[in-house]
């Protein structure tokens, strides 16, 4: 497969098109270090190209055409790396993993997994959010329900933070490049192991496919991979957020200490204020018309969340987090037929985690100023380092 020199990196750079970004427009062609694309901003023309069938995923577009997939190549042979009728048939085997039926009855699993977490920090009175429960919640959480060993999670942390930071020099790209294939080989290996033992989890469903002849080895070993990162890295974020979103806007929190379980029925809201997903790339397999001009077929397009989920002909007020205004649209899990397949489990943890949070802890609060609040230096994903809170200790 083709490697991607550090020029073709830098062009995927959206820093350089920073003063472009979160302003609502007609779809209008940019320059990123000095290659043409297109950015689109306003919500019905971004939910249009997360839709439209003739617009694919980076990843998908690259392995179409035997080029070096984003990501160290974590989407290869996956839902987010191939477009139909390959993708239908992914998407059909996964498909009953993530029933609602089936994601509603992990929920009191999820809530015990909740529950021990903030038993752990309940006495210390402070903790750090991220560490303490939005990252180890969805990854035990897919871990059991891939048949992962929970003790390995801490290199998967690591492993996935090495991925997902643009590669926009050679040493992080070489840097994710060995995360990859690390990643790679433990889940090759903890394929092989279930199939000589399967047990109850997916991964040994996903075996059993294999030895159908409906998923190949790859496939089930990329999907496993994906599922691992995927799994918990967005959810962990968004988790993250809302709770930095709610701490720092009095008005907000106010509302959630009278009613602790605001914040999990306005789940949307919170998505679309304080979502993972601040832009995403895709690629025209064919010529596409988009809000009146024509996106020609091999060209770039990024799509600006944080300006559509901000759009004045969207939402009023966008800018404002509002719990009161009810669930909004948002498109935080995407579109059409690569909406994530992962969204009800998602939803579960989340609103599981801050319920939880703010049942237990009614005086959570910001243990350092706003300021010192560190965000990953990453610009397609919004995620924080860390999130110092205190409380009464309990």
């Amino acid at each position: 497969m083709a490697q991607t020199s550090e020029e073709e990196m830098r062009v995927l750079d959206p820093q350089s098109v920073a003063e472009e970004l979160r302003k609502n427009g007609p779809p209008r062609r940019i320059e990123m270090h000095g290659t043409a694309a297109w950015l689109v901003s306003r919500f019905d023309e971004v939910r249009e190209c997360l839709a439209h069938p003739r617009m694919s995923p980076a990843a998908a577009y690259a392995a179409s055409r035997g080029q070096k997939t984003p990501v160290s190549g974590l989407f290869e042979d996956t839902l987010m790396g191939t477009n139909p009728p390959e993708h239908t048939r992914l998407r059909r085997l996964l498909g009953t993993a993530f029933t609602a039926r089936r994601v509603e009855a992990l929920r009191p699993r999820v809530r015990e997994i909740t529950d021990s977490l903030l038993d752990a920090v309940a006495a210390d009175g402070r903790a750090d959010l991220v560490s303490a429960l939005a990252v180890p919640l969805p990854m035990q959480v897919i871990c059991e329900l891939l048949g992962v060993p929970i003790a390995d999670r801490t290199e998967f942390h690591q492993w996935a933070d090495l991925m997902l930071l643009p590669p926009f020099d050679p040493e992080a790209a070489a840097r994710s490049a060995d995360a990859s294939a690390k990643l790679w080989s433990y889940v090759e290996n903890l394929a092989e192991e279930r199939r000589e033992d399967p047990k109850d989890d997916l991964i040994s469903a996903l075996m059993s496919a294999h030895e159908d002849d409906r998923l190949s080895h790859r496939e089930v070993v990329a999907t496993a991979r994906m599922m691992l990162i995927a799994g918990y890295e967005l959810t962990g974020s968004f988790i993250s957020n809302a709770v930095f979103s709610l701490l720092t806007r009095p008005d907000q929190l106010d509302l959630l200490r009278a009613d602790p379980e605001l914040a999990g029925r306005n789940l949307d809201e919170l998505l679309r204020h304080a979502g993972p997903g601040i832009l995403v790339v895709r690629f025209a397999d064919e010529d596409v018309e988009i809000g009146g001009v024509t996106i020609a077929a091999g060209e770039q397009v990024l799509l600006d969340m944080d300006a559509a989920h901000c759009d004045p002909a969207h939402v009023t007020d966008g800018e404002r987090l509002d719990l009161t205004r009810g669930n909004v649209m948002h498109l935080q899990f995407g579109q059409g037929v690569h909406y994530c397949i992962g969204a009800p489990l998602a939803r579960v943890e989340a609103q599981t985690a801050l319920e939880s949070l703010f049942l237990r802890f009614p005086d959570l609060r910001l243990a350092v100023p706003v300021a010192e609040v560190g965000a990953k230096p990453n610009p397609f994903i919004r995620s924080l380092t860390s999130l110092p809170v205190e409380f009464a200790p309990r």
